[in-house]
Formats: structure tokens, C-alpha cells, sequence
């Protein structure tokens, strides 16, 4: 019998002459293990193994190994493929039971359909660590006041062991509860539950727990729970505005004045020794000039003497820099007329029936109407209440007019631009008298 097998063996060398097959394989004909880790999504006792062969893989075995000693602490030998080919895949190790956690190499042998064997040291690493998460997380409130502005967390630390996948409640390990730029630092009881307190000085925190490291506890990985936005029900401030005038002219001046008051457990008190700032705005969003601000008195009153430019609302405003107490704002409407005037009129008599009328009016404060309907005047004795509307014309784009009037009587002639109710002054050219 062992010289037939012998036999049967010269013969398939032959053959395999024949067919002029490489006595070796070159390195792109032997199977690639080209990463070696743990499932760090499911479970960290689970091997993936990619690998890349030239023919269908037959054969996975991982060997476990310790970094320091190289000493080996189990052999995996149950993989299956869990996606792509048996040529371009991805192995999965059913759990691996170790006697201790830790950070381990990994040698994998790979077999293949045609036979071909490899070791590839150094192929990876299991990543033998418990997974920490928080359970059962709560918080005694999720909206804080101006008198109380803490936030009690509870909950519990646990561990999911690798391979077996056993949860444990993770007792006496340090950890903190956090919001921002505040944290208490607290130690989880030995049944893993824990209690922490913060202290919210701002809006848009988020509230979590966490634990990050501990070296009486190597190998469990850090983590942190869901974080929670906390709201902030702020303390009301209120601010009133008055003007001594609703209306003046360019330059002159209007005292702005009110009073902040603010809502303690006691009522509404004064806010003393406050700046409140004034500004002229053109709409509730839109503030175009900073006008100054005034310091409260003892009972929260200022006042402010200033000259707008122009037309649109007086703000006044006060903000605490507090997150916990609103925003006080008032505005009130002030109309700035702006300089009107003519800078020419003349009237003459054209024929026996027609007044010819011309001029050019200005408006130097800096602002100017989009239209400027002017009314033509006549009085027979020049006597102010003796003027009546002749016509209404309106001047041109440099703000020069000239017209034409049907009189055969003499008298005297004027006109008068009526201006704005709350935009711009008005204005009546000098009398001419045409006989």
C-alpha cells in the first residue's frame, strides 16, 4: 500500500509538470489577512477578520496571544463569513472566553481550496475590554429658575463584559455629571447607581453623565449618556419710555426718560444703578444710531436729553448679561422734521390774463421728500388770512418749478410747500405783488 500511494504521487507531479504550474506560489497567490480586530459595535470578544485570498477560503484560526510575553492564551477556531466572498471577505469569531481583560495580539492561519496555509503574525489586536454605558438615567428637572438653578442627576453605571456578554452594575468607580463649564465629581455606589449635582449658569447647556478613565479599573472603556437640554424660565424686567415731545425739528432736542423696574419673590423693584441705552431705530429690528445712555437712580429712573436725526422709534434697552433674567426693551415714536426753505420765487405779469411764477426750493438738513407738491397763492391785500390755493404744481428734480395762473386782477402771489406730518418742515416763499 505505501509504495502504490508513492506511485499515485510521481504520477500527480508529473502531471502537475505538465500543466506547467509554479513549483511555489508567488505572494498574490497565497490568501492576505489584511486586518484583525475586535467588534467594537456588538461585542469586543468577537473577532472580524478581513482576508483576501486567490482561492475560497476553507479555514480560520486565530491564535491569542499576550503583548508582553507572546505567551498564547487561546486558539479560535469557530469563524464564519459574515459578508463579501470566501475570496474578499469578512470572518467572524464566535465569542472568545478569556480568563482575563487585557489587550492582546493576534496571529491568524489562514487555509485556502488550493491548499495554500499562512501564518500572519501581528495580524491584530482583541480589544478585551468591558463596554461601559449609563442606564436609567433621570433628572429631577429639565427647567431651572432664577432662584433655583440645579440639576440633580441619577442613574446607573454598568458594564458589558466582552464575550459573554454579561452585564455588571459597575460599583465604586469615579465618574462626573456634567453641564458645560460645571461638574460634580461623584462615585457610583457599590450597586453602580450614582447621584450628582449641577449648577446651570447659562442657557443652551446639555446635562449628561460621564466617565472617562480609572486606573483601579483598567480595560473599561469610557462613555457618556444621552445629554438632556435644560430651559431657563427667566426672571422678568420691564422698562418704560416717554418723551417730553412727540415731534421737534432738526437739531433740537427731546428728553427721553422711564423707569426699570424687575420681578423679585418680593414684587417688582427698581433696577438702581443701571445704564439703559437709547437708540433711534427704523423698525423693531433695525436700530441705525446709538443715541447714549443714562445711569438709574435709587428708584430706577433716567433720563436722557438727546437730538435724533431723523424720524423713527426711541428705543431704550437694558440687558442684565444674565441668562435668568429677561431683556427689558421700550421704544416710542418720534417724528424729526427736516429743514425745509426756498431759495428763489419771483412773479411777473406775462400778458393782460396770465401770472408767470418760478422758483427753486432746497432741503439742507440732508434728507429730501421723494415729491414736493407746492400750492400757488394769491391775496388781493397780502393779509395772512386772506391767501387762497390758486394751484397745485409740483417741483422738479433739482427742485425747481415754474408755472403759469389765469389773473387779471393785481395782488400778491406766494407759494407754500405744506411738508410732512412727521418727515419735513414747511416752508412759504416770500410775497410778490404783480399789478
Amino acid at each position: 500500500m505505501i509504495r502504490s500511494r508513492f506511485a499515485v504521487a510521481i504520477a500527480v507531479a508529473a502531471a502537475t509538470a505538465i500543466v506547467g504550474l509554479p513549483a511555489t506560489a508567488h505572494a498574490d497567490e497565497i490568501p492576505i489577512v489584511t486586518s484583525a480586530h475586535s467588534d467594537y459595535d456588538l461585542d469586543r470578544g468577537t473577532l472580524l477578520v478581513s482576508i483576501t485570498s486567490p482561492s475560497d477560503v476553507t479555514d480560520v484560526r486565530a491564535h491569542i496571544r499576550e503583548y508582553n510575553t507572546g505567551a498564547e492564551v487561546a486558539v479560535q477556531e469557530d469563524f464564519y463569513l459574515q459578508s463579501g466572498t470566501e475570496r474578499d471577505g469578512v470572518w467572524r469569531s464566535n465569542p472568545i472566553i478569556l480568563d482575563k481583560l487585557g489587550y492582546y495580539r493576534v496571529d491568524v492561519e489562514v487555509t485556502d481550496e488550493a491548499g495554500h496555509h499562512v501564518t500572519q503574525t501581528d495580524a491584530g489586536d482583541l480589544d478585551y475590554s468591558v463596554v461601559t454605558f449609563f442606564d436609567n438615567v433621570t433628572l429631577n428637572r429639565t427647567t431651572v429658575t432664577y432662584e433655583n438653578r440645579n440639576v440633580t442627576v441619577r442613574g446607573w453605571l454598568k458594564g458589558r463584559w466582552p464575550g459573554s456578554g454579561e452585564i455588571r452594575s459597575l460599583g465604586r468607580f469615579p465618574m462626573t455629571v456634567n453641564a458645560d463649564f460645571s461638574w460634580d465629581a461623584v462615585t457610583t455606589r457599590a450597586d453602580g447607581s450614582f447621584t450628582g449635582t449641577v449648577t446651570i449658569g447659562r442657557k443652551d447647556v446639555q446635562v449628561y453623565a460621564n466617565y472617562s478613565y480609572d486606573n483601579d479599573h483598567l480595560f473599561h472603556g469610557s462613555s457618556r449618556s444621552a445629554e438632556t437640554a435644560i430651559a431657563i424660565t427667566k426672571r422678568p424686567m420691564r422698562i418704560t419710555i416717554d418723551t417730553d415731545r412727540p415731534k421737534i425739528l432738526k437739531d433740537e432736542n427731546v428728553t427721553v426718560s422711564g423707569r426699570l423696574t424687575w420681578r423679585t419673590p418680593e414684587g417688582w423693584v427698581p433696577v438702581p444703578g443701571v445704564e439703559p441705552g437709547v437708540s433711534l431705530c427704523m423698525s423693531a429690528d433695525y436700530c441705525r444710531t446709538y443715541l447714549g445712555s443714562a445711569t438709574t437712580d435709587a428708584d430706577g429712573r433716567y433720563s436722557l436729553t438727546t437730538s435724533p436725526y431723523e424720524t423713527g422709534r426711541l428705543q431704550v434697552g437694558y440687558s442684565m448679561d444674565d441668562d435668568f433674567v429677561s431683556t427689558a426693551i421700550a421704544s416710542t415714536n418720534i417724528s424729526v422734521l427736516q429743514p425745509a426753505a426756498f431759495r428763489s420765487f419771483s412773479a411777473a405779469r406775462e400778458n393782460a390774463t396770465t401770472v408767470t411764477l418760478s422758483g427753486e426750493m432746497e432741503f439742507n438738513g440732508g434728507l429730501s421728500p421723494g415729491t414736493v407738491p407746492l400750492k400757488v397763492q394769491f391775496s388781493a391785500t397780502g393779509d395772512d388770512d386772506t391767501w387762497g390755493t390758486q394751484a397745485t404744481i409740483y417741483a422738479g428734480g433739482s427742485y425747481d418749478f415754474a408755472t403759469s395762473v389765469y389773473r387779471k386782477t393785481a395782488g400778491f402771489w406766494r407759494v407754500v410747500y405744506p411738508g410732512t406730518s412727521t418727515d419735513f418742515q414747511s416752508a412759504t416763499s416770500a410775497s410778490v405783488y404783480v399789478s
